[in-house]
């Protein structure tokens, strides 16, 4: 009789959880006292950066899932819900905040799947034109008055160089996706941060871009994209840049919002390269970050933006400079084979400064640092 009560209370103790979890409209619920939540992917927790946002509806959470499955824990203040998460599916609950408002909250998993662009053409189809650093006032006043050479004297290749560049700019201030500054140029952008200001990953671009201009790196802002960019109402873009060191003659990306290189086998990549290393060679794909970024954190939020990736033609650096445009567009997008060329970005906003290419070569080409006063199609 008492090995049987043991057994009863064993059953009874397992059995709590399946009774005591509560539903609202067919849905597990867990609760909160305070907005923000943690969350864990693997092995890896990403503690207090999930808002409870009970006005989405619903509230997603990409979660990257580079094998056949993955373990997913979401936990507030009070509760906590479990998952085992798989490509292409999603998994919905409500979390109940202070008693009252429900958040419909969704974790949608996504594979790392491939995409593919033309690499056939050998010849660039457009011209762009890049900044040179020699007597370009804008550019000096930037490199002298933050001491940009004294930042990467010694460094024993461009590699270093673009490394330590993009970690001072991530130290500048801390991430706020709401600001923007005044006037969106580098001086500007660093004289408002002094003033205690805080700005987005454009600032980020847009700042890191310079510095590495000043110091003679051609560099240029990128534009990422989401497949879904027309639909998403907030959240489908991404802004990095990429620079081309040319002892390595090739162009790599960096993020300076999260202080970020990737690189394959001790080569930095481009962003399209980053994209085809997380689908095909992700356990040798390093991210390199003189911060120490995660490497599965920042890939599984920033894989879903290596989609689309638009870079503008004129690239020089200045005040109150006339921007050339090729047939009245400034800038290009990089569309995978197949997919379709977005004219609306989040809903509502038309995207009508870009031209569309499906090739490789027209993004991708070395810079010519020849002065050139006119763009064109070739």
């Amino acid at each position: 009789m008492k090995k049987l009560s043991s057994i009863l209370f064993v059953l009874f103790v397992f059995a709590i959880p399946a009774f005591a979890q509560q539903q609202y409209k067919g849905l597990p619920v867990i609760k909160a006292n305070a907005p923000a939540a943690d969350y864990k992917i693997g092995k890896e927790w990403t503690k207090g950066s999930w808002n409870i946002m009970p006005e989405l509806v619903p509230d997603v959470m990409l979660v990257p899932v580079p094998g056949k499955k993955v373990g997913v824990t979401f936990r507030t203040d009070r509760d906590s819900i479990s998952f085992q998460v798989k490509p292409g599916k999603t998994y919905q609950f409500y979390v109940q905040l202070n008693e009252k408002d429900y958040a419909l909250t969704e974790l949608r998993g996504f594979g790392f799947e491939g995409i593919q662009f033309n690499k056939a053409q050998k010849v660039a189809g457009y011209t762009f034109l890049y900044v040179q650093n020699q007597n370009n006032e804008f550019l000096q006043t930037l490199r002298e008055q933050y001491q940009l050479d004294a930042l990467v004297a010694g460094a024993k290749n461009d590699t270093e160089k673009a490394l330590r560049i993009v970690n001072w700019v991530h130290n500048q201030w801390q991430h706020n996706g709401s600001n923007t500054p005044s006037k969106p140029d580098a001086l500007t952008i660093l004289a408002e941060v002094k003033d205690g200001k805080q700005f987005r990953c454009v600032e980020y671009g847009i700042v890191t871009t310079s510095a590495l201009n000043a110091i003679g790196l051609p560099a240029r802002t990128m534009g990422l994209k989401m497949k879904e960019v027309e639909t998403i109402e907030s959240g489908a873009g991404h802004v990095v840049l990429e620079v081309y060191l040319p002892d390595l003659k090739k162009w790599v990306m960096l993020d300076g919002q999260y202080d970020v290189m990737p690189v394959l086998n001790n080569v930095p990549l481009n962003a399209v390269e980053f994209q085809q290393a997380i689908v095909n060679d992700y356990e040798a794909l390093e991210i390199r970050s003189l911060s120490g970024t995660s490497k599965g954190k920042y890939i599984g939020w920033v894989f879903p933006y290596l989609y689309y990736f638009d870079v503008k033609f004129d690239n020089r650096e200045g005040m109150a400079l006339q921007r050339e445009k090729i047939d009245g567009k400034s800038s290009l997008m990089l569309v995978p084979a197949g997919a379709k060329q977005p004219k609306v970005f989040q809903v509502k906003n038309p995207m009508d400064y870009l031209k569309y290419t499906h090739s490789l070569i027209d993004l991708y080409e070395a810079p010519k640092m020849a002065q050139q006063d006119v763009l064109s199609a070739k």
